[in-house]
């Protein structure tokens, strides 16, 4: 059975992930409170993008164009692809790269991975919407990070499914980093299920209920999960559980949760106090 179907079963039977993690909530291996959080190694920081109020431009056909935003030599601009009323993806497009081939070639590395959620959702049979919006938190002539967030449904399921998704690229030798290129894997799932953990923008019961989902699992789960993180993939048969990124030195990291916890939660890691 491929993603797409899996996916989409699990969407028409309204559940998304809460079932993934009660099945694997059986080890009995104890969660350790303090962890050695010393072997993690981190990349410098990179430059934000300062935001334009340039007018955006209208572009032919199914795609659209937003105000360019520039880092020395270096610009992106934000491109939506589109089919019908249904699919809206947003994604980077940049310029200024000093080799033009290599610029070719890292955009289209980036559209391809923006574009594969196509591949992991059921959209050839119709009574499929997908709304995608992208953001660049960093950018630079070595470095590009790309968010994605938005929503994904299947028709006839009993919610959408909140979507989110990375994509760091080394623009030097065109390929994706991933959180192996951050962190070590094995030591970012001690630090979830220990009490130093943090879990970006959440707090009071939110962060109580995050605590208490994220304990039922164990560290070989989540070590799993990291050590397959991110792109490349192939996205018709498998889609990860996990996505991460670094912003100026700290590292983001999503984990699954149940929908009514809003399908995923980031863990945010600061390797300087930790």
């Amino acid at each position: 059975m491929n993603n797409r179907n899996i996916i989409a079963g699990a969407a028409l039977a309204g559940v998304v992930l809460a079932g993934a993690i009660v099945a694997v909530a059986c080890s009995s291996r104890e969660t350790p409170d303090k962890i050695d959080l010393s072997t993690i190694h981190t990349t410098g920081a990179e430059t934000m993008a300062p935001e334009t109020s340039q007018a955006p431009e209208e572009t032919a056909a199914e795609t659209t164009k937003s105000p360019s935003q520039e880092i020395q030599n270096i610009s992106f601009e934000l491109s939506t692809y589109k089919e019908g009323d249904s699919i809206s993806i947003q994604y980077p497009v940049i310029s200024g790269m000093a080799d033009s081939a290599a610029q070719d070639k890292a955009n289209q590395l980036l559209k391809d991975n923006a574009l594969s959620i196509l591949k992991a959702w059921d959209i050839e049979s119709g009574g499929c919407t997908i709304d995608i919006q992208c953001q660049v938190p960093a950018l630079s002539q070595k470095r590009i990070t790309v968010l994605y967030t938005g929503y994904a449904n299947q028709e006839g399921a009993a919610h959408p499914v909140n979507q989110f998704y990375t994509n760091t690229v080394d623009l030097s030798a065109c390929k994706d980093m991933g959180l192996g290129d951050f962190a070590d894997p094995y030591t970012m799932a001690g630090y979830v299920l220990s009490n130093d953990v943090q879990f970006d923008g959440a707090s009071g019961e939110k962060l109580t209920a995050l605590l208490e989902e994220r304990s039922t699992m164990d560290i070989e789960y989540y070590t799993d999960i990291f050590e397959n993180a991110d792109f490349p993939f192939d996205a018709e048969s498998t889609w990860p559980s996990t996505f991460s990124y670094e912003k100026q030195g700290e590292i983001y990291f999503s984990i699954p949760v149940s929908h009514v916890m809003g399908d995923y939660a980031i863990v945010k890691f600061t390797p300087e106090t930790k």
